[in-house]
């Protein structure tokens, strides 16, 4: 605990110009204290971030995949704005 104390205090000295380049990008929209909380959680880790649009993509198609109920491609195709082939080939993929 003393060692999250001591880390704590030394936040108040940290500039935004003190931190490696990604850090100062993520800093900039979210703070200098999520930027050092996510350096503490997940410093020296690759970590992938996708695209926002590939994020919704996925969850889109997860949810097309929970509503199909094996008759309604079409209003799924509307619903989503998609065609029924898209729909289709939603359906088809295992992932």
């Amino acid at each position: 605990m003393e060692k999250k104390k001591e880390s704590t205090k030394n936040l108040e000295t940290v500039s935004l110009e003190s931190l490696p380049e990604d850090l100062q990008m993520i800093a900039e929209i979210f703070g200098i204290d999520i930027a050092l909380k996510l350096s503490e959680n997940f410093g020296g880790m690759r970590l992938y971030i996708p695209k926002h649009e590939t994020l919704l993509r996925s969850i889109r198609n997860q949810q097309i995949k929970n509503e199909f109920n094996g008759r309604n491609q079409r209003p799924l195709a509307r619903k989503y704005n998609l065609t029924e082939t898209q729909v289709r080939s939603i359906l088809q993929k295992r992932v």
